[in-house]
């Protein structure tokens, strides 16, 4: 991806510059990026395996929504989140946002 530095009449613009073209302006982390519009799969092009994970994945983000809307859950998930980040080893994986550690964490539990 590109980056570009903009003048400021166009600095705070996000999204397709014209309906029909295919380069689009997104902001992330700071920076303003220019990128090719993302194409999006057919979804009867995806085998089985790819559905299964989809279902799974979406199954798994509405449990974990779940879990967080509870106040006493989510204080159980916050704790073992920060106990995880003072543990933290290089060689695992980082997560950036308690919902993404609670999603690995049920998927987890839900694999055994």
């Amino acid at each position: 991806m590109a980056q570009a530095e903009l003048n400021i009449a166009i600095d705070k613009m996000s999204g397709k510059i014209y309906g029909q073209s295919d380069v689009y302006i997104t902001h992330r982390y700071g920076k303003t990026v220019i990128s090719h519009y993302p194409k999006h799969r057919d979804p009867n092009s995806l085998t089985q395996h790819q559905r299964e994970l989809n279902t799974s994945f979406a199954q798994l983000s509405k449990q974990a929504k779940l879990e967080l809307t509870d106040p006493d859950k989510r204080a159980a998930w916050q704790q073992r989140y920060d106990e995880y980040k003072a543990n933290y080893n290089s060689k695992d994986k980082y997560y950036f946002t308690l919902r993404g550690f609670v999603i690995a964490q049920l998927s987890k539990q839900n694999s055994k």
